[in-house]
């Protein structure tokens, strides 16, 4: 499950760097991406929460 969600996760990245670059190309128009790096943003903070939460709890007991 941590994997799938750490692809999801570096999939939005590039969604999000994706369509700044082609907005500078001039190959999308601004409307277009600010919704898909809103989408992307969305999509990054679902998916990245579970897997880059930390434990503390869970090491304290290793120790």
């Amino acid at each position: 499950m941590r994997s799938i969600l750490q692809i999801v996760s570096l999939l939005a990245l590039i969604a999000l760097t994706l369509p700044s670059i082609l907005l500078l190309a001039g190959r999308m128009e601004l409307d277009m991406v600010k919704w898909l790096m809103l989408l992307a943003s969305i999509v990054w903070f679902i998916a990245a929460t579970p897997w880059m939460w930390k434990d503390n709890g869970a090491e304290n007991q290793d120790a």
